[in-house]
């Protein structure tokens, strides 16, 4: 299943590279964001299949994990620019709107990036938690670690470390999901999102101890993965939505500048 999953992605991200590259061949970000995807699909290839020849630590997939989050991020990118452009040919905002859009979006960059951090480095503390061994380590198990052919098991200290580094993350994540919406309630942007994010931080916590009580079920253990990457994915939209309000006034600005520098030199 998990090789029939792979091969489809890899059908579907080169396809939707060339398309979103073929339909906005003049915009250098969206060029860009589509070579991006490439890039990691590519290095998310190698990377698994480094992992299966040589029969790699299980730690190490958690680089082949932060690697899926970047591709994933780059991927809510896409689907930001994409939005964006079909809103504002239906809309058509004015220039003032743009630019009321653009100074509400400069109180977001602190809150939307540290939220971002924290979620990334929680999906990889948890991912190092999983695959380390350490997760099954709790319990008395370790099939994971001997499909890697690693015999030795993290000892008792080492998994209630990294299971309490775990936790702690989370009050971080949780702290700066709370700090955006904060901020979005009371500036009246980017709401959606940010409760998406406080829902999808409720629901990890949840999964998270029901994944601990069934002692790492397919179920909870996958769900709770599943988690992870929508957090990541909602997150890395708001940041490129914060981005993209930021830097259309900026573009604006440059187009009446160069119209209006036009007659004094003619």
């Amino acid at each position: 299943m998990h090789r029939l999953i792979a091969l489809i992605a890899s059908i579907l991200i080169p396809f939707n590279a060339i398309h979103m590259w073929w339909m906005h061949r003049k915009n250098r970000l969206t060029s860009r964001l589509a070579l991006l995807s490439m890039l990691f699909l590519a290095l998310q290839v190698a990377l698994g299949a480094l992992i299966v020849v040589f029969v790699l630590p299980g730690a190490f997939t958690t680089i082949d994990v932060a690697n899926s989050f970047l591709l994933l991020i780059v991927l809510s990118a896409m689907t930001a620019v994409g939005w964006r452009e079909h809103r504002q040919k239906t809309k058509q905002p004015s220039a003032e709107k743009l630019q009321t859009d653009a100074d509400r979006a400069k109180r977001f960059r602190l809150p939307v990036f540290f939220a971002l951090g924290t979620i990334f480095l929680q999906s990889l503390v948890g991912g190092y938690f999983r695959h380390s061994g350490n997760s099954q380590a709790l319990f008395g198990q370790h099939s994971y670690l001997l499909s890697h052919h690693q015999r030795q098991v993290p000892s008792e200290f080492e998994a209630l470390f990294w299971l309490v580094v775990h936790i702690s993350v989370t009050a971080a994540v949780f702290a700066s999901v709370v700090w955006l919406l904060t901020v979005a309630m009371r500036f009246g942007q980017y709401r959606a999102g940010a409760f998406g994010l406080l829902w999808l931080v409720i629901y990890q916590i949840i999964l998270g101890f029901v994944t601990l009580q069934t002692k790492l079920s397919v179920i909870s253990d996958t769900l709770h993965f599943a988690g992870a990457n929508a957090m990541v994915g909602v997150a890395g939209y708001l940041v490129a939505q914060v981005l993209l309000d930021l830097s259309a006034v900026r573009i604006e600005a440059r187009e009446k500048t160069r119209r209006k520098m036009v007659p004094a030199h003619s």
